[in-house]
């Protein structure tokens, strides 16, 4: 059996859909976002909460765990950090060290904000250095997931597709803009290696079966700035590319700072399953 943590969010629910096509016996794992599906199998809990989350996963007894849920809202992270803290690092602690009591494989899935964004191009094997509570809270979801549970797998990524719930992916946002007959901003000064969700299942599964173990940076191999992307999401969908305006971070009022290029590299994941990353372009042409 196979449980997906945060099965109502962009990742976790495309998990899911993929897990039951290819037969596997599959738990969704929601807490205020309740996936309304009846072909999947979904139970509710708040990961926060440890004495459920240890009794649910011991009667469900699952063969693997994938830990999607987290708190991703960069500014609330900011003004809550003792909930992003609760949710981002005690509860994948709870999740990681349950899932070595049962013996059940464990993905931890993190970000590419963990880093300061001062030079990208990022291996696994760099000192992570955040510089906002969301990262740092994360960052802290790693370190107890690898303390608490030797065998566990980490996965940096950086996402974007059609979410289930309303809340929008990068990509999602620009084509709202554009679709309503507004402009769009882009940080020019900001990069990152964005991956297609759609893609990244796949992926995922495959280092499943592989049984790998460790710290993985799971992302597209093209690092591109915010504008450049936005550009090419208004040119795959046919909008003019002009509609989508250059801006830098320090235009923008931003609760929490940013950091500037979390661009990944992706060489360690690429000789481990001998395929290449996608790049930008035929991720879009997917979404």
């Amino acid at each position: 059996m196979l449980v997906i943590t945060g099965a109502s969010g962009l990742l976790g629910a495309s998990l899911l859909r993929s897990a039951v096509e290819l037969g596997w016996k599959t738990v969704g794992l929601c807490h205020q976002h309740v996936i309304q599906d009846p072909t999947v199998e979904t139970a509710r809990v708040d990961l926060t909460d440890s004495s459920a989350t240890r009794k649910l996963l011991s009667d469900l007894r699952p063969d693997a765990i994938v830990h999607c849920a987290a708190a991703t809202n960069v500014d609330w992270c900011e003004d809550n950090p003792k909930q992003a803290e609760a949710i981002n690092a005690q509860a994948s602690a709870v999740l990681a060290e349950t899932a070595a009591t049962l013996k059940a494989r464990f993905v931890h899935v993190s970000t590419d904000s963990v880093f300061d964004g001062k030079r990208g191009g990022y291996v696994e094997t760099d000192e992570p250095a955040p510089v906002n509570v969301y990262a740092r809270s994360k960052l802290a979801g790693e370190r107890e997931t690898v303390r608490r549970n030797r065998s566990a797998m980490v996965v940096r990524v950086s996402i974007y597709g059609w979410n289930v719930q309303d809340k929008l992916s990068l990509a999602e946002w620009v084509l709202k803009l554009l679709e309503e007959g507004r402009d769009v901003r882009g940080f020019t000064d900001v990069y990152f290696t964005p991956i297609l969700v759609n893609d990244l299942v796949p992926i995922l599964f495959a280092m499943l079966q592989k049984e790998l173990a460790g710290l993985y940076h799971v992302v597209g191999s093209e690092k591109i700035s915010k504008f450049e992307f936005a550009r090419r999401v208004a040119t795959t969908f046919g909008f003019d590319p002009s509609r989508v305006t250059p801006c830098q971070v320090k235009d923008m009022n931003l609760r929490a700072e940013r950091p500037l290029d979390v661009s990944l590299n992706t060489e360690k994941i690429r000789i481990a399953l001998g395929r290449r990353m996608p790049d930008v372009d035929s991720g879009l042409r997917a979404f």
